[in-house]
Protein backbone atom coordinates (compact mmCIF):
# COMPACT_ATOMS: atom_id res chain seq x y z
CA UNK A 1 0.00 0.00 0.00
CA UNK A 2 1.23 3.48 -0.84
CA UNK A 3 0.94 5.94 1.98
CA UNK A 4 0.39 9.64 1.31
CA UNK A 5 3.62 11.33 2.18
CA UNK A 6 3.82 13.89 4.97
CA UNK A 7 6.17 16.85 5.05
CA UNK A 8 8.87 16.26 7.62
CA UNK A 9 9.86 19.26 9.68
CA UNK A 10 13.26 17.82 10.17
CA UNK A 11 15.09 15.92 7.45
CA UNK A 12 17.33 13.10 8.73
CA UNK A 13 20.01 10.52 7.55
CA UNK A 14 21.05 12.60 4.97
CA UNK A 15 21.36 15.90 5.81
CA UNK A 16 21.33 18.38 8.83
CA UNK A 17 23.54 19.84 11.54
CA UNK A 18 23.24 19.72 15.30
CA UNK A 19 24.01 23.26 16.39
CA UNK A 20 22.90 23.35 19.98
CA UNK A 21 20.27 25.92 20.77
CA UNK A 22 21.71 26.76 24.16
CA UNK A 23 25.14 27.66 22.84
CA UNK A 24 24.66 28.68 19.17
CA UNK A 25 28.28 27.76 18.52
CA UNK A 26 30.17 24.69 17.47
CA UNK A 27 33.39 23.21 18.76
CA UNK A 28 35.95 22.46 16.04
CA UNK A 29 37.04 18.89 15.67
CA UNK A 30 40.60 18.47 16.85
CA UNK A 31 43.12 15.85 15.99
CA UNK A 32 43.49 12.98 18.40
CA UNK A 33 43.61 9.30 17.75
CA UNK A 34 41.65 6.58 19.45
CA UNK A 35 41.82 2.86 19.09
CA UNK A 36 39.19 0.68 17.46
CA UNK A 37 37.61 -1.20 20.34
CA UNK A 38 34.87 -3.69 20.39
CA UNK A 39 31.46 -2.78 21.75
CA UNK A 40 32.46 -2.48 25.37
CA UNK A 41 29.63 -0.68 27.09
CA UNK A 42 28.40 2.87 27.33
CA UNK A 43 30.67 5.52 28.76
CA UNK A 44 29.01 7.17 31.73
CA UNK A 45 26.90 4.07 32.37
CA UNK A 46 27.65 0.83 34.04
CA UNK A 47 28.02 -1.85 31.40
CA UNK A 48 24.84 -3.82 31.00
CA UNK A 49 24.94 -7.33 32.36
CA UNK A 50 24.34 -9.83 29.61
CA UNK A 51 20.74 -11.06 29.96
CA UNK A 52 20.25 -14.71 30.65
CA UNK A 53 17.59 -17.03 29.33
CA UNK A 54 16.46 -18.06 25.89
CA UNK A 55 18.27 -16.62 22.89
CA UNK A 56 16.37 -13.78 21.23
CA UNK A 57 16.67 -12.27 17.77
CA UNK A 58 16.75 -8.48 17.71
CA UNK A 59 15.80 -7.03 14.33
CA UNK A 60 17.40 -3.74 13.28
CA UNK A 61 16.76 -1.96 9.99
CA UNK A 62 18.16 1.30 8.57
CA UNK A 63 19.92 2.90 5.57
CA UNK A 64 23.37 3.69 7.05
CA UNK A 65 25.30 2.27 4.08
CA UNK A 66 28.50 4.24 4.71
CA UNK A 67 28.70 2.66 8.15
CA UNK A 68 28.38 -0.92 6.93
CA UNK A 69 31.89 -2.28 7.70
CA UNK A 70 31.97 -0.70 11.15
CA UNK A 71 28.46 -1.88 11.94
CA UNK A 72 29.36 -5.43 10.93
CA UNK A 73 32.20 -5.43 13.44
CA UNK A 74 29.98 -3.78 16.04
CA UNK A 75 27.38 -6.51 15.65
CA UNK A 76 30.01 -9.25 15.84
CA UNK A 77 31.41 -7.76 19.05
CA UNK A 78 27.93 -7.18 20.45
CA UNK A 79 26.88 -10.80 19.92
CA UNK A 80 30.10 -11.97 21.56
CA UNK A 81 29.38 -9.82 24.59
CA UNK A 82 25.68 -10.76 24.74
CA UNK A 83 25.60 -14.36 23.45
CA UNK A 84 21.88 -14.76 23.99
CA UNK A 85 21.09 -11.83 21.63
CA UNK A 86 21.35 -12.37 17.89
CA UNK A 87 21.23 -9.24 15.72
CA UNK A 88 19.36 -9.47 12.43
CA UNK A 89 20.48 -6.33 10.62
CA UNK A 90 18.90 -5.19 7.35
CA UNK A 91 20.56 -2.42 5.36
CA UNK A 92 18.59 -0.63 2.64
CA UNK A 93 18.74 2.53 0.57
CA UNK A 94 16.63 5.43 1.81
CA UNK A 95 13.98 4.94 -0.87
CA UNK A 96 13.77 1.19 -0.29
CA UNK A 97 13.42 1.75 3.43
CA UNK A 98 10.55 4.22 3.14
CA UNK A 99 8.46 1.72 1.21
CA UNK A 100 9.50 -1.36 3.19
CA UNK A 101 8.96 0.00 6.69
CA UNK A 102 5.43 1.20 5.96
CA UNK A 103 4.48 -2.23 4.65
CA UNK A 104 6.16 -3.98 7.59
CA UNK A 105 4.32 -1.88 10.16
CA UNK A 106 0.94 -2.32 8.51
CA UNK A 107 1.46 -6.08 8.37
CA UNK A 108 2.48 -6.22 12.04
CA UNK A 109 6.03 -7.25 11.19
CA UNK A 110 8.04 -4.16 12.18
CA UNK A 111 11.68 -4.59 13.25
CA UNK A 112 12.56 -3.87 16.88
CA UNK A 113 14.65 -0.81 16.05
CA UNK A 114 14.30 1.38 12.97
CA UNK A 115 14.64 5.07 12.00
CA UNK A 116 11.86 7.39 11.02
CA UNK A 117 11.74 7.87 7.22
CA UNK A 118 12.44 11.30 5.83
CA UNK A 119 8.91 11.70 4.48
CA UNK A 120 7.29 11.56 7.92
CA UNK A 121 7.39 13.68 11.08
CA UNK A 122 7.93 12.07 14.47
CA UNK A 123 4.53 13.27 15.63
CA UNK A 124 2.88 11.45 12.73
CA UNK A 125 4.85 8.27 13.44
CA UNK A 126 3.93 8.32 17.13
CA UNK A 127 0.30 9.08 16.28
CA UNK A 128 0.35 6.04 14.00
CA UNK A 129 1.74 3.95 16.88
CA UNK A 130 5.05 3.22 15.17
CA UNK A 131 7.17 3.85 18.27
CA UNK A 132 7.09 3.48 22.04
CA UNK A 133 8.72 5.86 24.57
CA UNK A 134 12.32 5.06 25.47
CA UNK A 135 12.32 6.61 28.95
CA UNK A 136 11.67 3.35 30.81
CA UNK A 137 14.80 1.78 29.31
CA UNK A 138 17.33 4.62 29.06
CA UNK A 139 18.53 6.13 32.32
CA UNK A 140 19.76 9.66 33.03
CA UNK A 141 23.40 8.57 33.02
CA UNK A 142 23.00 7.44 29.42
CA UNK A 143 21.19 10.58 28.32
CA UNK A 144 23.73 12.84 30.03
CA UNK A 145 26.39 11.73 27.53
CA UNK A 146 24.75 13.64 24.68
CA UNK A 147 25.41 17.24 23.74
CA UNK A 148 22.75 19.82 24.51
CA UNK A 149 19.90 19.98 22.03
CA UNK A 150 19.56 16.23 21.42
CA UNK A 151 16.40 15.68 23.44
CA UNK A 152 14.10 18.56 22.50
CA UNK A 153 10.31 18.78 22.65
CA UNK A 154 8.83 18.62 19.16
CA UNK A 155 11.97 17.08 17.69
CA UNK A 156 12.95 13.86 19.48
CA UNK A 157 10.60 14.35 22.44
CA UNK A 158 6.81 14.46 22.40
CA UNK A 159 4.73 15.38 25.45
CA UNK A 160 7.81 15.05 27.61
CA UNK A 161 8.65 11.53 26.46
CA UNK A 162 11.73 10.53 24.46
CA UNK A 163 10.81 8.59 21.33
CA UNK A 164 13.94 8.77 19.23
CA UNK A 165 17.71 9.26 19.28
CA UNK A 166 19.40 11.14 16.42
CA UNK A 167 21.97 9.32 14.30
CA UNK A 168 24.65 11.95 14.29
CA UNK A 169 25.64 15.54 14.77
CA UNK A 170 24.90 16.11 11.14
CA UNK A 171 25.93 18.99 8.96
CA UNK A 172 24.48 20.19 5.63
CA UNK A 173 25.04 17.41 3.14
CA UNK A 174 25.18 19.60 0.04
CA UNK A 175 28.82 20.62 0.08
CA UNK A 176 30.78 19.70 -3.04
CA UNK A 177 33.63 17.22 -3.38
CA UNK A 178 35.97 17.62 -6.32
CA UNK A 179 38.60 15.40 -7.91
CA UNK A 180 41.92 17.24 -7.85
CA UNK A 181 43.55 15.07 -10.52
CA UNK A 182 40.69 15.69 -12.95
CA UNK A 183 41.10 19.40 -12.21
CA UNK A 184 44.75 19.20 -13.22
CA UNK A 185 43.93 17.18 -16.35
CA UNK A 186 41.45 19.91 -17.38
CA UNK A 187 43.92 22.74 -16.73
CA UNK A 188 42.10 23.84 -13.55
CA UNK A 189 43.76 24.84 -10.30
CA UNK A 190 42.75 22.37 -7.53
CA UNK A 191 43.79 24.94 -4.93
CA UNK A 192 41.23 27.40 -6.28
CA UNK A 193 37.91 25.60 -6.84
CA UNK A 194 35.05 27.49 -8.52
CA UNK A 195 33.08 29.96 -6.43
CA UNK A 196 30.23 31.12 -8.68
CA UNK A 197 27.60 29.39 -10.81
CA UNK A 198 29.36 30.38 -14.04
CA UNK A 199 32.75 29.18 -12.79
CA UNK A 200 31.21 25.91 -11.58
CA UNK A 201 29.48 25.22 -14.90
CA UNK A 202 32.63 26.07 -16.85
CA UNK A 203 34.78 23.80 -14.68
CA UNK A 204 32.35 20.90 -15.15
CA UNK A 205 32.41 21.46 -18.89
CA UNK A 206 36.21 21.54 -19.06
CA UNK A 207 36.50 18.33 -17.01
CA UNK A 208 34.01 16.62 -19.33
CA UNK A 209 35.91 17.69 -22.43
CA UNK A 210 39.25 16.60 -20.99
CA UNK A 211 37.75 13.30 -19.84
CA UNK A 212 36.90 12.25 -23.42
CA UNK A 213 34.19 9.85 -22.33
CA UNK A 214 36.08 8.42 -19.36
CA UNK A 215 35.31 11.20 -16.89
CA UNK A 216 32.54 13.79 -16.66
CA UNK A 217 32.06 17.06 -14.90
CA UNK A 218 29.54 15.97 -12.31
CA UNK A 219 27.69 12.89 -11.08
CA UNK A 220 24.69 12.51 -8.78
CA UNK A 221 22.47 9.76 -7.44
CA UNK A 222 19.67 10.73 -9.78
CA UNK A 223 17.17 8.14 -8.60
CA UNK A 224 16.94 9.69 -5.13
CA UNK A 225 14.50 12.60 -5.10
CA UNK A 226 15.70 13.65 -1.66
CA UNK A 227 19.16 14.48 -2.95
CA UNK A 228 17.73 16.77 -5.66
CA UNK A 229 15.46 18.42 -3.08
CA UNK A 230 18.38 19.15 -0.76
CA UNK A 231 20.42 20.64 -3.59
CA UNK A 232 17.60 22.93 -4.70
CA UNK A 233 16.75 24.15 -1.20
CA UNK A 234 20.22 24.50 0.29
CA UNK A 235 21.86 26.07 -2.73
CA UNK A 236 18.96 28.48 -3.22
CA UNK A 237 19.32 29.50 0.44
CA UNK A 238 22.80 30.78 -0.45
CA UNK A 239 20.99 32.92 -3.02
CA UNK A 240 18.62 34.31 -0.39
CA UNK A 241 15.54 32.08 -0.80
CA UNK A 242 15.15 31.48 2.93
CA UNK A 243 14.02 27.91 2.23
CA UNK A 244 14.92 25.13 4.63
CA UNK A 245 13.96 21.63 5.74
CA UNK A 246 12.20 22.68 8.96
CA UNK A 247 9.31 24.58 7.42
CA UNK A 248 7.26 24.39 4.22
CA UNK A 249 7.63 28.16 3.78
CA UNK A 250 10.50 30.59 3.43
CA UNK A 251 12.03 32.42 6.37
CA UNK A 252 12.66 35.36 4.05
CA UNK A 253 9.26 35.83 2.37
CA UNK A 254 6.93 33.97 4.80
CA UNK A 255 5.40 31.95 2.00
CA UNK A 256 6.31 29.05 -0.28
CA UNK A 257 8.58 30.91 -2.70
CA UNK A 258 9.88 27.89 -4.60
CA UNK A 259 9.46 29.89 -7.80
CA UNK A 260 11.76 32.67 -6.58
CA UNK A 261 14.75 33.79 -8.61
CA UNK A 262 17.10 32.04 -6.18
CA UNK A 263 15.49 28.63 -6.85
CA UNK A 264 15.10 29.17 -10.59
CA UNK A 265 18.78 30.13 -10.82
CA UNK A 266 19.79 26.82 -9.21
CA UNK A 267 17.55 24.94 -11.62
CA UNK A 268 19.05 26.77 -14.58
CA UNK A 269 22.59 26.04 -13.37
CA UNK A 270 21.84 22.31 -13.37
CA UNK A 271 20.01 22.62 -16.71
CA UNK A 272 23.06 24.33 -18.17
CA UNK A 273 25.34 21.52 -17.05
CA UNK A 274 22.89 19.03 -18.49
CA UNK A 275 22.85 20.91 -21.82
CA UNK A 276 26.67 20.95 -21.80
CA UNK A 277 26.75 17.17 -21.43
CA UNK A 278 28.58 17.52 -18.13
CA UNK A 279 26.50 15.04 -16.16
CA UNK A 280 27.78 11.48 -16.04
CA UNK A 281 25.52 9.40 -18.35
CA UNK A 282 24.58 7.04 -15.50
CA UNK A 283 23.39 9.85 -13.24
CA UNK A 284 19.65 9.36 -13.68
CA UNK A 285 19.72 5.58 -13.21
CA UNK A 286 21.80 5.28 -10.04
CA UNK A 287 21.48 5.88 -6.30
CA UNK A 288 23.65 8.19 -4.21
CA UNK A 289 25.93 5.35 -2.97
CA UNK A 290 26.43 4.20 -6.56
CA UNK A 291 27.29 7.75 -7.63
CA UNK A 292 29.71 8.03 -4.73
CA UNK A 293 31.44 4.82 -5.85
CA UNK A 294 31.87 6.08 -9.43
CA UNK A 295 33.25 9.37 -8.15
CA UNK A 296 35.69 7.35 -6.07
CA UNK A 297 36.84 5.62 -9.24
CA UNK A 298 37.67 8.98 -10.84
CA UNK A 299 34.73 9.13 -13.24
CA UNK A 300 33.49 12.59 -12.25
CA UNK A 301 34.92 15.93 -11.21
CA UNK A 302 32.14 16.97 -8.80
CA UNK A 303 29.59 15.34 -6.53
CA UNK A 304 27.23 16.68 -3.84
CA UNK A 305 27.43 14.50 -0.75
CA UNK A 306 27.61 14.55 3.04
CA UNK A 307 30.57 14.06 5.33
CA UNK A 308 29.96 10.31 5.52
CA UNK A 309 31.48 9.91 2.04
CA UNK A 310 34.93 10.83 3.29
CA UNK A 311 35.41 7.66 5.30
CA UNK A 312 34.11 5.51 2.45
CA UNK A 313 36.61 6.95 -0.04
CA UNK A 314 39.48 6.73 2.41
CA UNK A 315 38.66 3.05 2.86
CA UNK A 316 37.65 2.02 -0.68
CA UNK A 317 39.63 4.52 -2.79
CA UNK A 318 42.77 5.36 -0.82
CA UNK A 319 44.48 6.89 -3.85
CA UNK A 320 41.63 9.30 -4.60
CA UNK A 321 42.96 12.87 -4.44
CA UNK A 322 39.92 14.97 -3.54
CA UNK A 323 39.02 18.24 -1.91
CA UNK A 324 35.93 19.80 -0.32
CA UNK A 325 34.38 23.13 -1.33
CA UNK A 326 31.30 25.07 -0.35
CA UNK A 327 28.53 25.15 -2.98
CA UNK A 328 28.92 27.83 -5.64
CA UNK A 329 26.97 31.05 -5.19
CA UNK A 330 25.06 33.16 -7.74
CA UNK A 331 27.17 35.29 -10.04
CA UNK A 332 25.80 38.45 -8.40
CA UNK A 333 26.94 37.32 -4.97
CA UNK A 334 25.98 35.33 -1.88
CA UNK A 335 22.76 36.51 -0.19
CA UNK A 336 22.30 33.86 2.46
CA UNK A 337 23.82 30.86 4.18
CA UNK A 338 23.31 27.12 4.18
CA UNK A 339 20.54 26.38 6.70
CA UNK A 340 21.59 24.41 9.77
CA UNK A 341 18.63 22.61 11.26
CA UNK A 342 18.16 21.69 14.88
CA UNK A 343 18.59 18.06 15.69
CA UNK A 344 16.07 15.60 14.29
CA UNK A 345 14.71 12.20 15.16
CA UNK A 346 16.33 9.05 13.80
CA UNK A 347 16.13 5.63 15.43
CA UNK A 348 13.29 4.52 17.67
CA UNK A 349 11.93 1.36 19.28
CA UNK A 350 8.94 -0.33 17.68
CA UNK A 351 5.65 -0.10 19.53
CA UNK A 352 5.27 -3.84 19.01
CA UNK A 353 8.80 -4.91 19.99
CA UNK A 354 8.81 -8.07 22.11
CA UNK A 355 12.39 -7.42 23.23
CA UNK A 356 12.53 -3.83 24.52
CA UNK A 357 15.22 -4.53 27.13
CA UNK A 358 17.51 -6.10 24.55
CA UNK A 359 16.77 -3.23 22.15
CA UNK A 360 17.77 -0.75 24.86
CA UNK A 361 21.06 -2.60 25.38
CA UNK A 362 21.72 -2.32 21.65
CA UNK A 363 21.08 1.45 21.77
CA UNK A 364 23.40 1.89 24.74
CA UNK A 365 26.20 0.01 23.03
CA UNK A 366 25.63 1.77 19.70
CA UNK A 367 25.74 5.20 21.34
CA UNK A 368 28.75 4.37 23.48
CA UNK A 369 31.79 6.63 23.23
CA UNK A 370 33.82 3.58 22.19
CA UNK A 371 31.76 2.90 19.07
CA UNK A 372 31.00 6.52 18.20
CA UNK A 373 34.73 7.28 18.33
CA UNK A 374 35.31 4.59 15.72
CA UNK A 375 32.84 6.29 13.36
CA UNK A 376 34.33 9.75 13.84
CA UNK A 377 37.90 8.51 13.41
CA UNK A 378 36.84 6.71 10.23
CA UNK A 379 35.37 9.90 8.80
CA UNK A 380 31.83 8.56 8.79
CA UNK A 381 30.08 11.24 10.87
CA UNK A 382 30.22 13.89 13.54
CA UNK A 383 28.95 12.36 16.77
CA UNK A 384 26.25 13.71 19.10
CA UNK A 385 28.18 12.53 22.17
CA UNK A 386 30.13 15.04 24.22
CA UNK A 387 33.85 15.36 23.46
CA UNK A 388 33.96 12.55 20.87
CA UNK A 389 34.45 14.80 17.83
CA UNK A 390 37.25 16.68 19.57
CA UNK A 391 39.10 13.53 20.57
CA UNK A 392 38.63 11.36 17.48
CA UNK A 393 38.60 13.40 14.27
CA UNK A 394 41.85 13.09 12.30
CA UNK A 395 41.16 12.91 8.52
CA UNK A 396 42.13 16.25 6.83
CA UNK A 397 39.08 16.39 4.54
CA UNK A 398 36.84 15.65 7.52
CA UNK A 399 38.16 18.69 9.34
CA UNK A 400 37.95 20.72 6.13
CA UNK A 401 34.28 19.79 5.74
CA UNK A 402 33.59 20.87 9.30
CA UNK A 403 35.40 24.19 8.87
CA UNK A 404 33.53 25.02 5.66
CA UNK A 405 30.21 24.31 7.38
CA UNK A 406 31.05 26.73 10.19
CA UNK A 407 31.76 29.50 7.67
CA UNK A 408 28.98 28.84 5.18
CA UNK A 409 25.98 27.87 7.35
CA UNK A 410 23.82 29.38 10.08
CA UNK A 411 21.42 27.83 12.59
CA UNK A 412 17.82 28.51 11.60
CA UNK A 413 14.70 28.72 13.78
CA UNK A 414 12.59 25.62 14.31
CA UNK A 415 8.84 26.36 14.40
CA UNK A 416 8.17 23.30 16.56
CA UNK A 417 10.54 24.54 19.26
CA UNK A 418 8.71 27.86 19.28
CA UNK A 419 5.34 26.10 19.51
CA UNK A 420 5.37 22.32 20.20
CA UNK A 421 1.68 22.15 19.26
CA UNK A 422 2.73 22.56 15.64
CA UNK A 423 3.35 18.81 15.64
CA UNK A 424 -0.37 18.59 14.88
CA UNK A 425 0.08 20.83 11.82
CA UNK A 426 2.96 18.73 10.50
CA UNK A 427 0.95 15.59 11.17
CA UNK A 428 -1.91 16.94 9.04
CA UNK A 429 0.27 18.39 6.30
CA UNK A 430 -0.06 16.49 3.01
CA UNK A 431 3.13 16.80 1.00
CA UNK A 432 2.62 18.16 -2.50
CA UNK A 433 3.78 16.15 -5.50
CA UNK A 434 5.65 16.69 -7.70
CA UNK A 435 7.92 18.53 -5.30
CA UNK A 436 10.96 20.70 -5.79
CA UNK A 437 13.18 17.60 -5.88
CA UNK A 438 11.05 15.99 -8.56
CA UNK A 439 11.22 19.18 -10.60
CA UNK A 440 15.02 19.42 -10.43
CA UNK A 441 15.25 15.74 -11.29
CA UNK A 442 13.03 16.39 -14.32
CA UNK A 443 15.25 19.29 -15.39
CA UNK A 444 18.41 17.18 -15.31
CA UNK A 445 16.63 14.30 -17.04
CA UNK A 446 15.58 16.68 -19.82
CA UNK A 447 11.86 16.14 -19.19
CA UNK A 448 11.35 19.73 -17.99
CA UNK A 449 12.65 22.46 -20.27
CA UNK A 450 11.55 25.43 -18.16
CA UNK A 451 11.09 24.92 -14.41
CA UNK A 452 9.33 28.25 -13.81
CA UNK A 453 5.72 27.09 -14.31
CA UNK A 454 5.94 23.86 -12.28
CA UNK A 455 7.74 25.73 -9.48
CA UNK A 456 4.97 28.35 -9.38
CA UNK A 457 2.32 25.64 -9.27
CA UNK A 458 4.18 23.83 -6.50
CA UNK A 459 4.50 27.03 -4.46
CA UNK A 460 0.78 27.74 -4.70
CA UNK A 461 -0.13 24.20 -3.67
CA UNK A 462 2.28 24.24 -0.70
CA UNK A 463 0.73 27.47 0.59
CA UNK A 464 -2.73 25.93 0.33
CA UNK A 465 -1.62 22.65 1.93
CA UNK A 466 -0.14 24.50 4.91
CA UNK A 467 -3.29 26.58 5.39
CA UNK A 468 -5.39 23.42 5.28
CA UNK A 469 -3.14 21.66 7.81
CA UNK A 470 -3.33 24.63 10.18
CA UNK A 471 -7.12 24.74 9.92
CA UNK A 472 -7.43 21.04 10.62
CA UNK A 473 -5.01 21.22 13.56
CA UNK A 474 -7.11 24.03 15.05
CA UNK A 475 -10.24 21.94 14.67
CA UNK A 476 -8.51 19.22 16.68
CA UNK A 477 -7.84 21.65 19.51
CA UNK A 478 -4.26 22.70 18.76
CA UNK A 479 -3.35 26.29 19.54
CA UNK A 480 -1.54 27.10 16.31
CA UNK A 481 -1.37 29.89 13.80
CA UNK A 482 0.39 30.78 10.56
CA UNK A 483 2.42 33.30 12.56
CA UNK A 484 4.13 30.37 14.32
CA UNK A 485 6.08 29.88 11.09
CA UNK A 486 7.09 33.55 10.81
CA UNK A 487 10.23 34.69 12.62
CA UNK A 488 10.45 38.47 12.36
CA UNK A 489 13.74 38.52 14.29
CA UNK A 490 15.48 36.05 11.98
CA UNK A 491 18.55 37.27 10.11
CA UNK A 492 20.14 35.08 7.41
CA UNK A 493 23.67 35.89 8.57
CA UNK A 494 23.22 34.98 12.25
CA UNK A 495 22.59 31.82 14.25
CA UNK A 496 19.10 31.69 15.71
CA UNK A 497 19.66 31.11 19.43
CA UNK A 498 17.71 30.40 22.57
CA UNK A 499 17.36 34.08 23.39
CA UNK A 500 15.83 34.67 19.96
CA UNK A 501 12.99 32.25 20.73
CA UNK A 502 12.37 34.08 24.00
CA UNK A 503 12.39 37.53 22.44
CA UNK A 504 9.85 36.66 19.75
CA UNK A 505 7.21 35.35 22.17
Amino acid sequence: MVQKRKYSAILIGSALIVQIITACSATPANTASTGTPAATGTSGNKAEAAPTGDKVTLRVMDWADSEKPYREKFIKDFEAKYPNIKIEYTLMSVDQFQNTITTAIKSGDAPDLFPIPGNMSLSMAVKGEWYQPLDAYLDDAFKSQFIDGVFVEGSTVLNGKVYSIPALSSVPSTLVYYNKQLFRDAGLNPDNPPKTYTEFREAAKKITEAGKGKAYGIIEGGKQIGRWKLAAMDWSALGGSGLNQQSPISLATHDANYDSKAVVDVMNLFKGMKDDGSFHPKTMSISAPEARALFGEGQAGFILQGEWSIGVWKRDNPNLDFGVMMPPVPDDGQKGYLPKSTIGAWIGMSKTSKHPKEAAIYLKEYFSKEYQSVLVKAGDRFSILKDVNESSSEIPQFKQYYDIVQKSSRLIPNPQIRNPELTSVYGNYKDVQPGVGDILQGVVAGAIKDPTAPLKQYSDLVNKALDTAITKAKSEGAKVDKNDFIFSNWSPDKNYCEQDYKSIK
